[in-house]
C-alpha cells in the first residue's frame, strides 16, 4: 500500500491554559515572538511562529491540568544548560533530566511540558548533534 500525503503542513499547535495572559509572556519570550491580540472574548491567542508554517495557539479552558500531557512539543536548543537557566527565570521549571543524550524536559508555568535538546534525530531515530 502507498503512502499518499494527508497533511500538507502544520498550520497551529493549541496549548490549553488557565492564564492565558501569563502563558502568552512566557512563550512570546520563548519563541521571540510579540503575542497577537486576544480574541473569542479572550479565550484564544497566536504566540506566534513555531517555524514558518507552524503557529503557537494559546486556548483558554477553565480547569486546570492535572496529568501529564499525551502530546508535546520539542524544541531544538544550542545549549541545553543555558536554555535551562533561561527557562526557569521565565518561570518555567525542569521536569526531568537531564536524559542520556542530553535532553531535558521542561515546563511552562501552567505545567503543561515540553522538551528541549541539541540535537535533531533522522527518521530512524538516529541522533544527529547540532554542533
Amino acid at each position: 500500500m502507498m503512502n499518499k500525503r494527508i497533511v500538507l503542513e502544520t498550520a497551529s499547535v493549541v496549548l490549553d491554559v488557565g492564564d492565558i495572559e501569563q502563558e502568552a509572556q512566557f512563550w512570546g519570550i520563548m519563541l521571540g515572538e510579540t503575542p497577537g491580540p486576544l480574541r473569542g472574548d479572550g479565550g484564544w491567542l497566536t504566540v506566534g511562529s513555531l517555524d514558518s508554517t507552524t503557529a503557537l495557539i494559546l486556548q483558554k479552558v477553565p480547569e486546570s491540568k492535572v496529568v501529564k500531557n499525551r502530546c508535546h512539543m520539542c524544541f531544538i536548543v544550542p545549549d541545553v544548560d543555558e536554555a535551562v537557566s533561561q527557562i526557569v527565570e521565565l518561570g518555567g521549571s525542569q521536569a526531568s533530566g537531564p536524559r542520556q543524550g542530553g535532553g531535558v524536559t521542561m515546563a511552562d508555568p501552567e505545567g503543561n511540558e515540553f522538551c528541549i535538546g541539541s540535537f535533531r534525530r533522522t527518521k530512524d531515530g538516529e541522533r544527529i548533534p547540532l554542533y
